[in-house]
């Protein structure tokens, strides 16, 4: 019964000075903000990153010459003059591998591709049948290499959009000729157009058979392997398969450095993680100013109120009531701000989401109960000292207070 008079005292003191108290309230709903927009925008982040990771493919592994340190899972070194992979290694992972879905050795260099009418300076990209299975690319018009295309090396080409637009327009691409560096090619099939994923964008490359691609550039060192895990808990067992057929292949020698998709993706969900740390930490000095905020105006209406107090201890208040009332006065500021905060940024979150759904900042459950907590103890902390200020002052001396 007491602590719910003290309650309604408290509320009515805040009623009093509605304008002070939102202002006061203020400084918390923007802290509560800060710190669950900065972590939204942080986990936002990591979903948009594995999205785009899972849309290349899924159990990707990725196998490239030369050793590097198995430490660095960020990804595979582009070039190595030690260390070599061939369409042999290609085949042998093909024939002996149980884990692997697919297995595709891959080229990759630069060059001019052109009509009668067009030229573009292009990305060149030599794979075989099962590299479309590894990275889930989607075919708009005709289809992707074939198994025979391959093992001749035929001259055929699978075009990204940008590529058919700048070359046909409007027109039909399927079954004309194109040059790449000089070497004709028949279109068999366009990408459907994709965008940039992570800085990879097929929409402006020509996919050539491998085996094209290698005469193409003159060598028989290819610029990498790419591979697909039959499952994603397979994966460990995969690439030790993938690691001891190699092995074998160079004399023992794992001359070869392997990357899976699933490294890659802990090691930027790491990075996230520890910038989401980092905004968070930094979104909760607004909390401390809100709370430097709570403590101040707490001051000032302890001074103000020092008659007030005075009667009350007057007809029998106790210190330990005038410092509940001003202790709950601190944290019913401090969570009505936490609470509208929490709203507002829901709020915020999740219309941003309505307009743009690519990019999903909608705040994770787990950061809202520390958010509220947050501003509970907030209000706690900052109104310990008004508050215990207006429980000793001393009767008299607040009766004689003008």
């Amino acid at each position: 019964m007491i602590f719910r008079k003290i309650l309604v005292n408290s509320a009515e003191a805040i009623v009093e000075n509605k304008l002070r108290s939102a202002l006061t309230m203020l400084g918390m709903i923007i802290g509560v903000m800060a710190v669950i927009l900065l972590v939204s925008v942080g986990t936002g982040a990591k979903r948009y990153i594995t999205s785009e990771f899972e849309s290349m493919g899924t159990n990707v592994i990725m196998v490239q010459p030369g050793k590097t340190d198995k430490k660095n899972s960020m990804g595979p070194p582009v070039s190595s003059s030690k260390g070599k992979l061939t369409l042999a290694d290609v085949e042998a992972l093909l024939k002996k591998s149980q884990t692997l879905s697919a297995v595709s050795g891959v080229m990759f260099g630069a060059g001019v591709v052109k009509t009668e009418n067009a030229t573009n300076n292009i990305n060149i990209f030599g794979a075989n049948d099962q590299f479309n299975q590894i990275f889930n690319m989607t075919i708009s018009e005709g289809d992707f290499f074939t198994k025979e295309d391959e093992d001749s090396g035929r001259r055929v080409a699978v075009i990204g959009h940008n590529i058919k637009e700048s070359l046909f327009g409007s027109g039909t691409a399927l079954g004309k000729l194109i040059k790449v560096n000089e070497s004709e090619h028949r279109v068999v099939g366009i990408i459907k157009a994709t965008g940039d994923k992570l800085g990879f964008n097929v929409d402006d490359i020509v996919f050539i058979p491998t085996k094209s691609s290698l005469r193409l550039f003159n060598t028989d060192r290819l610029f990498g392997v790419r591979a697909s895990a039959k499952s994603r808990s397979g994966m460990d067992d995969a690439v030790a398969e993938l690691t001891a057929i190699l092995k074998e292949r160079h004399n023992g020698e794992e001359d070869f450095t392997i990357v899976t998709q699933v490294t890659m993706m802990e090691s930027m969900n790491t990075i996230l993680n520890m910038l989401t740390y980092a905004l968070a930490a930094i979104a909760f000095i607004s909390m401390l100013v809100g709370g430097i905020g709570i403590m101040n105006i707490m001051l000032v209406s302890v001074t103000e109120r020092t008659r007030e107090i005075g009667i009350r201890r007057a007809v029998g208040a106790r210190r330990s009531d005038i410092l509940k009332q001003f202790m709950i006065e601190a944290v019913v500021i401090s969570v009505s701000g936490g609470l509208l905060g929490i709203a507002i940024s829901m709020l915020i979150t999740y219309t941003l989401h309505f307009f743009l759904p690519g990019f999903d900042m909608r705040p994770p459950f787990w950061i809202l109960p520390p958010a509220f907590l947050m501003s509970f103890f907030t209000g706690i902390v900052f109104g310990v000292w008004p508050a215990r200020k207006a429980a000793h002052i001393q009767t008299i001396d607040a009766l004689r207070y003008e």
